[in-house]
């Protein structure tokens, strides 16, 4: 179980809570109050709201998150944190005493333990051609590109593709920066927050140096260690000096769910604002889509990440990405349509086709003469 880490109450400040996770370098931060748990924060909060003063109360901002029970399992706490999107939970006892708090650092420290993930490697697991942002770029575009591709770290690289750093929402947090408001002026932002002014800060002011590498042909085991060294939570995978992708502590907690046998599969949908009605017809085309893989392979996690582009007036263009991930490794695809719907339709229409080409791949590998021989020979 998670150690008992430090809390906040109810009538604490946004000050105390931002000066508790840079201390620790945590990313939430459970609330508690006469041992019992009211809700859990986190880092985004204070980067996503607006004119969030450092003097409001915690009770004003809290929301009541999940929490478990000390007798669940390893792999029940990871699907929690897959489904509800949180990075850690508490841990209550039998009377609902607050005990513990689990975060996905915690649950990583599980995986170098693990024999049957051996002889995984880096490369299936890892997200391809991530997004990079230059030295010289303001960090307002830095935030800007993580809700887009709805991250929490970017490799800050220079204009030939070097890797320099990375930089991060606890590297805005610790120096102070709040790219949401860096429009406002600096009295405005003076007298609303007393934050520091954002407004052209480059990357490389606040980015961390150096960035962790881990070569793609290592084992997850191997990647799991490294994060647990160095304390974070984001390797960026490099082969000869070039950026081939990141792996993260949540492809990790993924990892972790796929021992248990289940016929579920978590879909988490972000970035979309429309009512309910919208979230029914998603589920229905990601169902259809489910039904006509499963016989092909085991999907375990599926994160829709939706963007909306306005093109003039009142249109938009919708920007649908889709990440898959499944018991033969991570699989991609992305459509852009003005229609949401249609874009959806289309990503997962693509991952389909995807999905059923390795298994032609699969098949024609095992009719290959030099496969037979050797099947024969063992």
């Amino acid at each position: 179980m998670g150690e008992k880490l430090p809390h906040v109450e109810p009538n604490d400040t946004v000050s105390d809570v931002i000066g508790l996770m840079v201390k620790h370098n945590l990313e939430e931060v459970p609330v508690v109050q006469d041992d019992q748990v009211v809700g859990v924060l986190s880092d985004t909060l204070f980067i996503e709201r607006r004119n969030l003063s450092f003097s409001t109360k915690i009770k004003n901002v809290v929301h009541k998150g999940p929490s478990v029970d000390e007798d669940d399992s390893i792999i029940d706490v990871s699907e929690l944190l897959l489904s509800s999107g949180y990075r850690g939970v508490p841990v209550t006892s039998k009377s609902g005493d607050y005990i513990g708090f689990l975060t996905r650092k915690n649950l990583t420290e599980v995986i170098p333990q693990l024999d049957e993930l051996k002889k995984t490697t880096v490369k299936e697991f890892m997200t391809p051609s991530p997004a990079t942002i230059q030295n010289h770029e303001d960090i307002t575009k830095a935030k800007a590109m993580m809700e887009k591709y709805d991250v929490r770290v970017l490799p800050v690289v220079d204009n030939r593709g070097t890797l320099l750093g990375m930089v991060g929402i606890k590297d805005f947090m610790k120096e102070g920066f709040w790219p949401m408001n860096a429009r406002m002026t600096r009295q405005e932002k003076g007298d609303r927050t007393g934050e520091r002014e954002s407004q052209e800060i480059e990357a490389q002011n606040i980015m961390s140096e150096p960035a962790i590498t881990i070569d793609p042909d290592s084992t997850i085991p191997e990647a799991a260690e490294k994060m647990i060294e160095h304390d974070i939570s984001t390797l960026v995978v490099t082969k000869n000096d070039e950026i081939r992708g990141i792996l993260t502590r949540y492809d990790l907690i993924e990892l972790l769910t796929s021992f248990r046998e289940k016929k579920e599969v978590y879909v988490q949908i972000n970035g979309v604002k429309e009512g309910p009605e919208v979230y029914d017809h998603m589920y229905d085309l990601i169902l259809g889509f489910l039904e006509k893989i499963n016989k092909v392979l085991k999907p375990l996690v599926l994160n829709v990440h939706v963007v909306s582009h306005r093109q003039g007036g009142t249109q938009r263009k919708y920007s649908v990405r889709l990440r898959l991930s499944t018991d033969h490794g991570m699989l991609y695809a992305k459509e852009i349509d003005w229609n949401m719907m249609k874009a959806l339709d289309g990503a997962l229409d693509s991952l389909k086709k995807r999905i059923f080409q390795k298994k032609e791949k699969r098949l024609d590998k095992r009719r290959h003469p030099k496969y037979q021989k050797f099947k024969s020979e063992n």
